[in-house]
């Protein structure tokens, strides 16, 4: 298992800094790394994800309805709890506590996942996760947090969460995953010989993710801090740790509890800083947190792999 850890983590970390090296020496820039995530997010990982959850037996996808249930519940109230908290009572400014309460209820599921989910369950369970985490995150927590996010023009505060929830749903992650889970609940099985069609460039999701996660990180200015160091905590440590023991409590199968709480323990999302980035609202916190949470994965994802065994 520690094998499995360290040779999981160890290419995320190395690729995330040869990413930053490349940005470094002049090789690529930001508006290169925006680029290589449209590949990423409208190309390669939608291909990976479709053809992960319809190469699936119907049977797997409905035994998994727990595991959706967990991921939904987890995410969505820590955002709104975490939200809460720093509105009403540390009175932060409500696009700097939206995006902080994001960087904790979202993970990297989608990138880093796609590195990591692979080595320890399998392709095919790992897409269902990637797919349900997509789901939640696009359909359920982005309309939301795009309804709390207001531009430093205020063209968009009229914009309503149903509009928002249509642009979420006309994502091609989204609806590759909506399409894999209807033509698998469906029982149309995928033909083995359709597989490569969707992964030859599927594959590689994972590492272009991470390569640009790096020019991303090298463009801002990183620092650390008692808020980023709370915030990396809660997404490390707290967050997957109250989710475990709730777990625990209920009852919930070893199996679930494993692929729930490795799934939450990973590192925070590009999202915050993209979008710290687009509203401009301290894009430097963000991608700190960013950082350093995928950074210090490498002892508190292990740490839970190790304990669950």
């Amino acid at each position: 298992m520690l094998k499995t850890v360290i040779f999981a983590l160890l290419p995320i970390i190395v690729t995330i800094l040869l990413g930053m090296w490349a940005a470094h020496h002049g090789d690529f820039d930001e508006k290169d790394s925006n680029k290589l995530i449209k590949l990423i997010m409208n190309y390669a990982l939608p291909m990976n994800v479709f053809a992960g959850i319809w190469g699936t037996p119907r049977k797997i996808i409905v035994e998994d309805i727990p595991l959706a249930l967990w991921l939904l519940g987890s995410m969505f109230i820590c955002y709104i709890v975490l939200s809460f908290v720093q509105t009403k009572i540390m009175k932060t400014s409500t696009n700097v506590a939206t995006l902080r309460a994001l960087s904790v209820a979202d993970p990297s599921v989608p990138f880093i996942g796609s590195a990591v989910l692979p080595l320890i369950f399998g392709e095919n369970l790992s897409a269902i996760n990637i797919g349900i985490s997509s789901l939640i995150i696009n359909v359920v927590l982005l309309p939301f947090v795009f309804a709390a996010l207001v531009s430093d023009d205020g063209n968009d505060k009229d914009i309503t969460i149903g509009a928002r929830l249509m642009n979420s749903l006309k994502k091609p992650l989204v609806l590759s995953a909506l399409l894999g889970f209807a033509l698998a609940l469906l029982g149309l099985q995928m033909p083995t010989e359709l597989e490569s069609t969707f992964t030859v460039l599927g594959k590689s999701s994972g590492g272009v993710a991470m390569f640009a996660t790096g020019i991303i990180l090298f463009s801002k200015k990183i620092h650390f801090n008692k808020t980023i160091a709370t915030s990396v905590l809660g997404k490390n440590v707290l967050f997957p740790a109250i989710v475990w023991g709730l777990m625990v409590a209920t009852g919930m199968p070893l199996s679930l509890q494993r692929i729930v709480i490795i799934t939450l323990a990973i590192p925070t999302a590009t999202m915050p800083t993209n979008l710290a980035i687009q509203y401009k609202v301290d894009e430097s916190e963000m991608a700190s947190i960013q950082l350093w949470s995928t950074v210090l994965s490498f002892v508190t994802l292990s740490s839970v792999m190790l304990m669950l065994g």
